[in-house]
């Protein structure tokens, strides 16, 4: 239905990662999920490439339901200097959820083509 922004892009050595969410339509109402972009370091509106998997939606019972259900909106990304990134998103407008995520596995996400 739509693509929205999410947490600021952040510098990686292939380029400008961003995590963003994307709504998808079902019969029982929409669903959030979270994806990723890798834009070019020069000039961020070329987009490199784009993840064809979602890397989040909405499994846990705090992200199923809630005050909005089966959200997942991506609020913050902190890369971190060991390669991983902390990604914060809330669940059902309700919560605050964290998990760490590879760099690299979602630069690899964005360059695939399916």
């Amino acid at each position: 239905m739509k693509i929205g922004p999410g947490a600021p892009p952040f510098k990686t050595k292939r380029g400008w990662l961003s995590i963003y969410h994307g709504v998808f339509k079902t019969m029982s109402g929409a669903v959030y999920r979270l994806g990723c972009a890798l834009h070019d370091l020069e000039n961020p509106a070329n987009v490199i490439g784009v993840s064809d998997d979602w890397i989040l939606q909405p499994e846990a019972p705090w992200e199923v339901s809630g005050y909005v259900p089966n959200v997942v909106f991506t609020c913050a990304a902190v890369p971190e200097e060991d390669g991983t990134v902390k990604i914060y998103w809330g669940g059902t407008d309700t919560v605050m959820c964290a998990g760490t995520a590879v760099i690299d596995d979602l630069i690899q996400l964005c360059l695939m083509k399916n």
